[in-house]
């Protein structure tokens, strides 16, 4: 099993100058509350696992970056045993002491907030690329290493830190015990759209499989239960105002009509037809 522990220009006995570079693979165990004097960059490259700084918690799976500043308390435990690999990058202050404006930027982050990269994001801007060439140079030791960690250190922090000024959504620091009422407001104000468990989850930075947890303790229905709901109830609607049930079904959001159909008799216990009648009749006997 591949393990790569370098302290670089870093003494552990200082809390103040060099870095560290750690790459291991081990099970899933958690972390109490805890804070560093470096900055600490996790790249998890296996795993799922909750994260939480300060008051805000990040549900961190295949592929993210989580990232906190010095005195930022920080703490994670993982929902389900599993392998955990990740590499994380740790950098004490003194290390970027030439590049002030670096730190700057990082420091200029709101604690407990933007602390997440997604794993899009991560591809998107090859964070995973710098990661790989810092690796390359902690594994193989030559004389110019701590230069080359140094460049690549610069450049990765330079572009999150374009990343949280450009390309961080608005609910990326939805509280954890907001999400559900986010996601359920969410998919009120958007279920006529092409939108998908998968892509509802994301709007949180979480997995479908944790998003499906918060949602269920809350409303006892997973996303797509509440997604389906909430289109055959606007469906139910626009039958009653006398539209046809094949007319209105994308406009309630649903691809095509078979999958409309099979929701709305799962939902409502009779066919669109049938729903249609029962609601003509009872319409005619309350007017008589």
């Amino acid at each position: 099993m591949k393990k790569i522990i370098r302290h670089g220009n870093h003494s552990i006995a200082n809390d103040n100058d060099g870095y560290m570079y750690s790459y291991n693979t081990s099970k899933g165990y958690n972390f109490d509350t805890h804070i560093h004097k470096c900055y600490e960059i996790i790249h998890v490259i296996k795993g799922e696992l909750l994260y939480t700084v300060e008051e805000n918690s990040y549900m961190l799976s295949d592929g993210d970056i989580i990232l906190t500043t010095p005195a930022e308390r920080h703490s994670f435990r993982f929902l389900k045993e599993c392998e955990y690999e990740r590499e994380f990058l740790h950098i004490y202050p003194e290390f970027l002491t030439k590049f002030p404006d670096v730190t700057d930027m990082l420091n200029s982050k709101k604690s407990g907030a933007d602390n997440r990269i997604d794993a899009e994001r991560v591809k998107k801007y090859e964070l995973d690329v710098i990661l790989k060439k810092i690796e390359y140079y902690c594994s193989n030791l030559l004389p110019e290493t701590d230069l080359m960690v140094l460049t690549y250190t610069v450049q990765l922090i330079t572009i999150i830190n374009r990343i949280l000024i450009d390309d961080t959504p608005e609910y990326s620091n939805i509280p954890i015990e907001s999400k559900a009422d986010f996601l359920l407001d969410y998919i009120d104000r958007h279920y006529a759209e092409e939108i998908t468990a998968a892509s509802v989850a994301s709007k949180v930075f979480s997995s479908q499989q944790y998003v499906n947890k918060i949602l269920k303790e809350k409303t006892g229905m997973t996303i797509k239960t509440y997604l389906n709901l909430r289109r055959v109830t606007a469906a139910k609607n626009l039958i009653m105002e006398g539209q046809k049930a094949t007319n209105i079904y994308a406009r309630c959001g649903f691809k095509d009509y078979s999958t409309f159909y099979r929701a709305f008799v799962k939902n409502t216990g009779m066919t669109p037809d049938e729903f249609k009648r029962v609601q003509n009749e009872s319409t005619v006997s309350s007017a008589k």
